[in-house]
């Protein structure tokens, strides 16, 4: 076989055998990854790589090598599943670095983690000031999670007593221009309707990059072309969309009250808006 084929089919085998045992073994991305896995990872590509070049080195040494390393990597996983001793052993554990709103300089000279490393893992996290966190956690693969204090923490609907309707959840139903028919059968609405949406806001489907819709009919558009303007929304189209919302959180109110006689009423309400909003599709949407 001449040199250059060789090289390319060991490369190859290489390459598929390091991403076939990153799929298999560490299911995570590198970020979070233990220092063992990256370490074994490392050496599973230097392994491979000197072997796809070398040809002096006989292809069965780098294969052999492979399935010892990937033997030891899984054994190692198996023996954290079973065993916490083990599993604080190879990886590093979680470290407080503030307590009390008090940065804890001795544990992080012990984490080797310095000022600097704290700041920057804080403004990942949108913090900004320092005294605003109550909590921090130094975490194994080297991320802090923080919890700030109470008076610094944003207001819930929980606590405000807001009663919310549930989440609605929205679908790709424009990818790359190509509609998909999948995500629209699950939402319950037609390519025809889709299409009708798009023409009203004055756009083409090959013209959108990306369209997401919920089940309230809803719809986000991105254009490929992000110079072409948006033709504004009309009060009567905003006062259709405005019935849509208010129909389907009745419907959420009577799927969600237990109380017999509010779910009956809002059950009638939810129709009669139906009803209505049906007649008015003609002279809203034109």
């Amino acid at each position: 076989m001449p040199g250059w084929l060789e090289v390319t089919v060991r490369t190859i085998s290489a390459l598929v055998l390091i991403l076939a045992s990153a799929k298999l073994l560490v299911r995570k991305n590198l970020a979070h990854m233990t220092q063992m896995e990256f370490i074994i990872m490392a050496f599973f590509g230097a392994m491979l790589g000197v072997g796809a070049v070398n040809l002096s080195i006989p292809i069965a040494f780098p294969l052999l090598g492979f399935f010892i390393a990937t033997l030891f990597l899984f054994s190692v996983q198996l023996l954290k599943l079973k065993s916490r001793t083990f599993r604080v052993w190879v990886q590093a554990q979680p470290a407080p670095v503030i307590k009390n709103g008090k940065i804890l300089e001795e544990e992080m000279k012990k984490q080797r983690f310095t000022s600097d490393d704290l700041e920057t893992e804080l403004r990942r996290k949108g913090i900004f000031n320092v005294q605003d966190v109550e909590f921090a956690m130094l975490e194994g693969s080297g991320e802090v999670d923080a919890l700030l204090k109470k008076d610094r923490q944003p207001l819930t609907a929980k606590e405000m007593n807001i009663a919310l309707g549930t989440v609605k959840e929205a679908e790709t139903v424009i990818r790359d221009g190509k509609i998909q028919d999948e995500a629209l059968n699950r939402l319950g609405f037609s390519r025809r309707w889709l299409e009708e949406r798009i023409s009203k806001k004055g756009y083409s489907v090959d013209n959108i990059f990306l369209a997401q819709a919920d089940r309230d009919g809803e719809i986000y558009t991105d254009l490929y072309d992000d110079q072409i303007k948006q033709r504004p929304q009309t009060e009567k189209e905003a006062l259709f969309i405005t019935l849509k919302k208010v129909q389907a959180e009745l419907e959420t109110f009577s799927h969600d009250t237990k109380d017999v006689t509010a779910k009956q009423m809002y059950t009638r309400n939810a129709i009669e808006l139906a009803d209505l909003k049906k007649k008015l599709e003609v002279y809203l949407l034109i």
